[in-house]
């Protein structure tokens, strides 16, 4: 079988499925500071952005780690 193994495969959908219930239960509104903006959003939307940049910056770092694997031939 080509790809990730199988249970890495079931630990990123079970963590995904965790991620989108702890998200679905938070809908009352956050003050949120960023920098000098204040924003009042729903929570829901924060833990979402928050969510899905951790799995974008873990997907790029993933990507660059395994391609310095590649370049340097493999040795750790």
């Amino acid at each position: 079988m080509t790809g990730p193994p199988r249970y890495k495969l079931i630990i990123a959908i079970v963590i995904s499925a965790l991620g989108a219930i702890i998200v679905l239960q938070n809908f009352q509104s956050v003050d949120t500071m960023v920098f000098f903006w204040r924003m009042t959003l729903p929570h829901i939307a924060l833990l979402g952005i928050v969510f899905g940049c951790g799995i974008a910056l873990g997907s790029v770092l993933t990507v660059m780690w395994y391609r310095r694997q590649w370049v340097s031939g493999g040795a750790t």
